[in-house]
């Protein structure tokens, strides 16, 4: 009786940790088919885009005017450098910032577009100290409603990057810069008017 006692708790034990063992075979299974069907749908995706990339490459090669990137320049003043002097519209415009060994400057970097001999429109000022660690970044001119840039016209022609004191008034240098009527392909719905 004993035995016959122990024999079912044997047989119940293990039908316990064979029935766990299919569960969580079936969850893994699960989960696998799950990942396969999302990685599926990011393949989608994916080739979604490289046919989009490959679209714009083919259309830009054939077009009358293909956009090809310029070769870097850097034109610098001070400790500051421009990588470019020349942009088309949907490049971004890279600053490198060279170590200093004058610790006290401190001021504002502004990016801005020339209006006409006697007037400009501030489009960024971004404010620069010395006394800390600096940074390279990257700046993109893109439309922008609320600082009224509507279309493409106010965007393209002249431009100056300019270092300003940390008054903000005193004009310390300036790198003169131009936008150019062509988007690099894939970029046209960004520029498209928004007010």
């Amino acid at each position: 009786m004993q035995n016959q006692s122990m024999n079912k708790k044997i047989i119940i034990s293990i039908s316990v940790i064979i029935t766990i063992v299919i569960i969580g075979l079936s969850i893994t299974q699960i989960q696998t088919e799950e990942k396969q069907v999302s990685r599926l749908n990011e393949n989608d995706l994916s080739n979604e885009k490289l046919e989009k990339i490959q679209s714009d490459r083919l259309e830009n090669e054939n077009s009358i005017n293909p956009y090809v990137p310029k070769d870097r320049e850097w034109n610098s003043i001070g400790p500051f450098s421009m990588d470019r002097s020349e942009y088309v519209l949907g490049e971004k415009i890279f600053i490198n910032i060279k170590n200093t060994h004058v610790q006290n400057l401190k001021g504002m970097m502004a990016f801005v577009k020339i209006v006409n001999s006697t007037h400009v429109y501030e489009y960024k000022k971004i404010p620069f100290d010395f006394s800390k660690p600096q940074q390279n970044f990257y700046i993109s001119i893109d439309l922008f409603e609320k600082r009224g840039i509507c279309t493409v016209e106010q965007i393209i022609g002249d431009w100056e990057f300019r270092i300003i004191d940390e008054t903000g008034v005193g004009l310390f240098a300036f790198m003169e810069f131009e936008i150019l009527d062509q988007i690099i392909p894939g970029d046209e719905d960004r520029y498209e008017p928004v007010c």
